[in-house]
């Protein structure tokens, strides 16, 4: 499925084409000394209206126009005229058969070669899922730009005369009072009042030249030679800043970085701001009450994440008033933590905006900013499930034999050696974070000093989270026991690189093997033990390892060192080395062994890393990935 990222920069880069070709046509027409006709104004809001309707109806090619309908209601609400409504419907019509034969193969037109050119400049797989929504990314792009080009350039822009515009630096000269003498008395202190107005004064006048602070205003940005950074060039910024942030930033946060910028741009565009020198306080006000508008699983959502921001809201507020009247549990608005990662990457693109001379306003981000759970508090908010508690888990089918390799939930015979299997009791066993185990190689898995031990460092499918987290920990004895050897043999044997091959997908150039693993273990164990399962599963076993371990007596700085965190004392961190595979090894011990009713058994790997094949859900077709039994829903039902 396309992500995020890829849909945004499709739109930057339709965007950037139409407007380009757009301004070409001004440019031609100011070369003949006068400007483009209102007839071709008109022609440009027709096409640009009848974009919007692609992109909210689709191709269907059969809305109804007459009057007191849902369509011509909305347009006469986008501020279309009554006189627009044919030419609309006519060019609607028109785009819109174009679009359909493209899209459903029956021909090769102008509108399927510059979706594929889109898909294959930011590496989209073509099918036919992903055509869609890239569909509509151009959609929304071309509506954009033609209703924007719309506007006579010969009249002021509306969105300028909504609000106050500060003087350009020199503008303010001209208005400014002339500055006045400072006057310096040098009279000597001995001397009578009466005889000072006698006394000549030394007249000091300020300077002509203004001296320019770069805190000062935006509109003083002129002075230091600065540029507007256009919204269709924020993608190109955001991939320098990542570029260099370099290995300070994982995967991840790069991509929490351009999730970010991309929903900044859109809140900017709806209140008609083209360039960073237009941004407000006031805008970035709106993206934090943005944030608290939005379902907290909207990033989940390619329907959702698809919408403008407006839209995302809007249909937001309309999925938890569905829920509420079903009387399921709803909420809006995204948790604290979250929106303070988001803003604090906000931060990071103002900073790397300014360093490198776009003009961007100084603005602040004090109360907007949820505080951060003091240190006590955040004790309590952690879910840290004890063996006890950690111990159904292990009941699932995946432990103790399921149906098949296609229904992990359902009970049966078979038990697969996979990451569904021994995942989870490394979590439980050793504590360590999801993408460090999820993403281990084969040769990751070493004899050191007589004792097999799992070497965490980084490796081509991820980084690790800093210096501390590369470590040596020794394979937990209840994995000897259940023939985790035997398992990682085998894989060599049939040359994979991968301790857990079916988490990658060959058809992906980015990906996160923990995240996959997350998807496919949560899902199965939350049908299976309904509400019993703690949230965050698989961290909170990492917070259940470490409270375990301390209640047990063991010290905070062994606990970090197996954690991959370092300690805050001045011997944790400079005159003392990890703790070593032997002493860890013993500490492990302390942890009750909570796997005892499970049977070792013969090896056995799932079909498709049997046969060295990508996973079902890899496949590069929407058939192939999602089973014969999920057709694709009608595209009235989708946004």
């Amino acid at each position: 499925m396309a992500t995020r990222e890829q849909l945004a920069k499709i739109f930057a880069l339709e965007s950037e084409a139409v407007r380009a070709e757009i301004d070409n046509l001004d440019r031609g027409a100011k070369r003949l000394g006068s400007l483009r006709d209102p007839e071709q104004r008109d022609a440009d809001r027709h096409v640009g209206y009848a974009y919007r309707l692609l992109e909210a109806y689709g191709p269907t090619g059969t809305l109804n126009f007459e009057p007191g309908s849902e369509v011509r209601e909305a347009l006469i609400e986008a501020r279309a005229s009554e006189d627009d409504i044919p030419a609309i419907a006519e060019t609607f019509r028109s785009e819109s058969e174009g679009v359909r034969t493209d899209l459903r193969g029956q021909s090769r037109g102008r509108f399927l070669r510059d979706v594929l050119q889109r898909m294959a400049q930011v590496g989209l797989d073509d099918t036919g899922l992903n055509r869609d929504a890239a569909s509509e990314e151009i959609f929304r792009a071309r509506a954009d730009a033609f209703l924007a080009s719309a506007d006579d350039p010969r009249k002021p822009s509306l969105h300028k005369l909504s609000r106050p515009q500060a003087p350009s630096p020199i503008e303010a000269l001209a208005v400014a009072p002339p500055p006045q003498p400072q006057v310096i008395w040098t009279a000597d202190a001995s001397l009578q009042a009466s005889s000072i107005p006698e006394q000549q004064p030394e007249i000091q006048t300020l300077p002509a030249t203004p001296i320019v602070d770069v805190s000062t205003s935006v509109h003083d940005a002129a002075a230091l030679g600065r540029t507007d950074l256009p919204l269709s060039r924020f993608d190109d910024e955001v991939d320098k800043m990542i570029a260099n942030k370099g290995k300070e930033w994982t995967a991840e946060t790069a991509a929490d970085a351009r999730v970010l910028v991309n929903l900044f741009r859109g809140i900017l565009e709806e209140h008609g701001v083209t360039h960073s020198g237009q941004i407000t306080q006031t805008h970035v006000a709106a993206l934090r009450q943005h944030f608290n508008q939005v379902i907290p699983s909207w990033g989940r959502s390619a329907r959702l994440r698809a919408l403008s921001t407006k839209a995302m809201r809007e249909e937001s507020a309309r999925i938890v008033e569905e829920k509420k009247a079903e009387g399921r549990p709803a909420k809006l608005g995204l948790a604290g933590a979250t929106i303070r990662r988001h803003l604090g990457n906000l931060t990071h693109f103002q900073t790397h905006l300014q360093a490198s001379n776009y003009t961007i306003a100084d603005w602040t981000l004090k109360s907007l900013r949820p505080r951060k759970p003091k240190r006590g508090d955040v004790r309590h908010q952690q879910i840290k499930p004890g063996p006890d508690q950690v111990r159904p888990l292990f009941d699932l089918p995946i432990f103790t034999g399921q149906l098949n390799a296609d229904k992990p939930e359902a009970h049966g015979d078979l038990v697969f050696h996979s990451a569904n299997y021994f995942l989870p009791m490394l979590f439980t066993y050793l504590g360590s974070r999801r993408n460090e185990f999820a993403s281990l190689m084969v040769n990751d898995i070493v004899l050191k000093d007589g004792r097999w031990a799992i070497d965490i460092k980084p490796n081509k499918y991820r980084t690790v989270k800093n210096t501390q987290s590369e470590r040596m920990l020794p394979v937990p004895t209840e994995l000897l026991r259940l023939n985790f050897l035997d398992y990682v043999t085998r894989l060599k044997q049939l040359g994979h690189e991968l301790l857990f091959p079916e988490l990658y997908s060959p058809f992906r150039k980015t990906q996160d093997l923990g995240d996959r693993f997350y998807k496919d273990f949560v899902r199965i164990a939350k049908k299976c033990m309904s509400d019993e399962l703690w949230q965050r599963p698989i961290h909170a076993l990492r917070h259940g390892f470490a409270d375990t371990l301390k209640q047990e007596g063991v010290s905070e700085g062994v606990i970090e060192d197996l954690s991959g965190r370092l300690g805050n004392t001045e011997t944790a961190t400079r005159y003392t080395n990890p703790a070593g595979l032997s002493l860890l090894e013993n500490i492990l011990l302390k942890y009750p062994t909570i796997t005892d009713h499970l049977e070792p058994r013969p090896i056995r790997l799932l079909p498709w890393v049997e046969q060295k094949l990508p996973p079902p859900w890899a496949g590069r077709k929407s058939g192939d990935r999602f089973g014969d039994k999920r057709g694709r829903r009608p595209k009235k039902d989708r946004v």
